[in-house]
């Protein structure tokens, strides 16, 4: 008979599943990741993703709120809220790593900003996100494609 997994406190499995969307999401965009694959790296059966998010649609939204709020201020979501072992984890090389994830999936979102049933919650954010990061240094970081990108979106292209 195989161990039982301790019970997670509430919120938990939401957290781990956007966790694993930055990774997923990060490396292969909205099309490219499955919820399976965000599912299995999170360590959450499948079903609790639907448990937890109407859709994959409000999973990568999320996930991509949860990266601009990481890139803005370099801080885990829940910081705080980690359990020990999991606080761990975001050592030095965790926190790089993190970061870098919320940096791909900030691209990811800006390459699909244009998708229409995207662009209706994605683009406020990205604005939002570009507002916060500053025009000059989103332009910097980001390049003249996301800006173009963002501009597309909101019609000025």
């Amino acid at each position: 008979m195989s161990a039982r997994r301790a019970r997670r406190r509430p919120g938990e499995n939401r957290e781990r599943l956007i966790e694993a969307g930055l990774t997923e999401f990060g490396l292969f965009g909205f099309h490219g990741a499955s919820t399976a694959a965000i599912a299995a790296r999170a360590d959450v059966p499948q079903p609790h993703v639907y448990a937890n998010f109407a859709n994959k649609q409000a999973l990568f939204l999320e996930t991509c709120a949860a990266a601009t709020r990481i890139v803005i201020t370099g801080e885990a979501p829940g910081s705080g809220e980690l359990p020990t072992d999991r606080a761990r984890a975001y050592s030095r090389s965790g926190a790089k790593a993190l970061l870098a994830d919320a940096e791909r999936t900030v691209l990811q979102a800006l390459a699909v900003v244009c998708a229409p049933q995207l662009t209706g919650d994605l683009l406020p954010l990205l604005v939002d996100f570009r507002d916060a990061f500053g025009e000059s240094d989103f332009a910097e970081a980001y390049g003249a494609a996301g800006v173009a990108m963002i501009e597309r979106a909101l019609g000025r292209e």
